[in-house]
């Protein structure tokens, strides 16, 4: 079935209401959710202030919005590249490969998004908190399934696939959060962090790290 066709109006709505995200994703990552109002907003994305709320309730709302729309996009990037792997090695070193690649993408966003989930609660009312909640557990049970079938295979010794999934994100998050301080200062990428996460849990102790040549999108350095 072929989508329907958008009116002007509705491309036109569709076109200010991107504006406006990408505005409050430029303002939100250098000023913080409490640092930022929706005036900062609207000046930035050029519109009058009253224009904000036609898309948006309030801060609150098109914070959501912001955060909801792009962990929703990333993980569904993150879940094909998942399933495109020949076996749960090479599934989880195109995980984080891709992560490395979405990040030098979008910057903005994942300087939010790492404030976000290493703070105790998230600047949201609750049911939205909750909801984010709920789309990031969606991915951490992507890595849950990949490291239960491996242990499975005997790939992994035998340890909680759960910590390990919790393990894996939280040294690829320590990694990314590096990066966005630090820059280039100790250069890394994706051959590290495999040798170094994988090493000690592998079973069949291969090495871990990939024989093709070097990818441009494995590497955290800035170009």
């Amino acid at each position: 079935m072929q989508n329907k066709k958008l009116s002007r109006k509705e491309r036109e709505f569709q076109g200010h209401r991107q504006e406006i995200l990408e505005a409050a994703l430029k303002i939100f990552s250098e000023g913080g959710f409490h640092g930022v109002t929706m005036q900062d907003i609207a000046n930035e994305a050029e519109f009058a202030v009253g224009t904000l709320y036609k898309f948006f309730k309030n801060k609150e709302d098109l914070y959501r919005v912001l955060l909801v729309e792009k962990i929703e996009s990333h993980i569904s990037i993150l879940a094909e590249t998942i399933e495109s792997g020949i076996d749960e090695m090479d599934s989880l070193r195109k995980y984080l490969e891709n992560i490395i690649r979405l990040v030098k993408k979008d910057i903005k966003f994942f300087r939010i998004f790492l404030s976000e989930i290493r703070g105790t609660t998230l600047n949201l009312p609750v049911e939205s908190e909750k909801e984010l909640r709920n789309i990031r557990e969606q991915g951490m049970t992507m890595l849950v399934s990949v490291f239960k079938e491996g242990s499975r295979k005997k790939i992994f010794k035998d340890l909680d696939p759960f910590l390990l999934a919790i393990a894996f994100d939280g040294i690829i998050s320590s990694f990314i959060l590096y990066y966005l301080v630090h820059g280039n200062r100790h250069p890394f990428n994706a051959d590290m962090i495999m040798e170094i996460f994988f090493g000690p849990i592998l079973l069949d102790q291969p090495d871990c790290r990939d024989k093709a040549p070097d990818n441009p999108n494995k590497s955290f350095s800035r170009e």
